[in-house]
């Protein structure tokens, strides 16, 4: 009974922290000032300060305290009534991070990855362990921020059991599901249906056993709108939504390395479709160089290398002996994961209907090109991975499309709309 409090708390607790703790008046000029909206943009800037802050060998009870007066100060000054007036949507989003989380605290078994390499570095940050501390730990090429998160709603504010900081992952899985599901031109109950349809046939206890797929999956859900809202005008501020691209591909890359690319192709492809002006293009273009630059030179002061990644040991004659039979190995088991994947294998699917049924415009192409720059993603990934090619396959291929699975969602959005119109 206790822990279903805490849980009740956590939740709440999380979510008027990243709500609260940020000024929200930038983003109310610049964008669509729904309190979904500023939850879920407050929650990229935030996941962000928490990016920074872990750089510096302060102890996190001080970003806590800061964090959590000047959102009791904003709370305070703020109009409550103009974002929280009680809406379903919002019940039912507490209620599915609620059930998700109670079922998280009733299977406390991590996954593999989680258990051997994520959880080591949250178990470091929790003890008050600096970054550099990391590269003590195994698999010094996996980033941290998702550790760093785990391991900061462990602490703060009930400092009990370790799940409580995973329910960051599930909030963060919820909010960008309906937040997503805002580009459905329709009303608010079909708006609810489809998110809670994406749940259905997305979720798996996997997603929050510690692996951290499940925080590139929302990244991605996120990015894949904002690219969609800037192909269609419907942004007032394109500046700013490149800045958010920017800060969401930083996240991506401090989570998982895959970040970079999964998020990196959308920057590129806006680069090309999105009708920037020169300023904007320069922003991409920077923040891009910037943000990989400071993670090449912090992981070279930890001395982390790509362990998976070995090319002198991989790009050698065997290689290319054995290409035709790893490609194979590669495509048979996608499309057995596919079909698994229930976001992908409809979202291939509608690609193809929404080819037959419309002219090509620059979705279309956007959604067409991410898809090819995917799979050659995960060819090269898997074909020069120092790992054997089909036990490599095997444990990781599954849920490296699950990370780009959420991308493909928007195959259905773009589908809807034109139907609609």
């Amino acid at each position: 009974m206790i822990e279903t409090f805490l849980i009740f708390f956590q939740i709440l607790f999380i979510g008027l922290l990243i709500f609260y703790s940020i000024p929200s008046s930038i983003i109310q000029v610049t964008f669509n000032s729904s309190s979904l909206n500023l939850l879920m943009i407050n929650l990229i800037i935030f996941m962000n300060i928490l990016l920074i802050y872990s750089f510096f060998a302060i102890g996190n009870i001080y970003l806590f305290f800061v964090l959590f007066f000047s959102s009791l100060y904003l709370f305070m000054k703020s109009n409550k009534k103009k974002y929280f007036h009680f809406k379903i949507e919002y019940l039912l989003i507490y209620f599915y991070i609620f059930s998700i989380s109670i079922v998280i605290a009733n299977q406390l078994e991590l996954g593999w990855d989680a258990k051997f390499f994520w959880f080591l570095k949250t178990i470091s940050f929790y003890q008050n362990n600096n970054l550099f501390d990391l590269g003590k730990l195994p698999a010094t090429d996996y980033p941290h921020l998702g550790s760093y998160i785990w391991s900061f709603f462990w602490k703060f504010p009930f400092d009990k059991f370790e799940y409580l900081g995973r329910i960051f992952y599930v909030f963060f899985y919820v909010v960008s599901i309906f937040y997503f599901c805002e580009t459905f031109k329709t009303n608010k109950l079909n708006k609810i249906i489809f998110a809670s349809l994406i749940i259905l046939i997305t979720y798996n206890y996997e997603l929050f056993s510690g692996n951290q797929e499940v925080l590139i999956f929302c990244l991605v859900l996120f990015s894949t709108k904002i690219v969609f809202e800037i192909l269609t005008k419907k942004i007032k501020n394109p500046k700013f939504a490149v800045i958010l691209l920017l800060l969401s591909f930083n996240s991506a890359i401090w989570i998982k390395n895959e970040g970079l690319f999964l998020i990196g192709f959308m920057l590129f492809l806006i680069l090309i479709l999105g009708n920037l002006n020169l300023t904007e293009k320069r922003i991409i273009c920077f923040g891009s160089i910037l943000a990989i630059m400071i993670r090449l030179i912090i992981f070279k002061f930890q001395n982390s290398g790509l362990e998976s990644f070995e090319f002198e040991k991989t790009l050698n004659l065997e290689f290319f002996e054995n290409i035709i039979v790893n490609l194979k190995t590669i495509f048979f088991y996608s499309t057995v994961y596919i079909l698994s994947l229930p976001a992908i294998l409809l979202g291939l699917i509608l690609m193809f209907v929404n080819l037959y049924l419309f002219k090509v415009d620059k979705v279309q192409i956007f959604i067409i090109s991410y898809a090819i720059l995917n799979i050659f993603f995960i060819l090269a990934a898997f074909l020069l991975s120092v790992e054997n090619v089909e036990w490599q396959v095997r444990v990781g291929l599954k849920r490296v499309m699950f990370e780009s699975s959420s991308f493909y969602l928007l195959t259905s959005a773009y589908l809807f709309n034109k139907l609609k119109e």
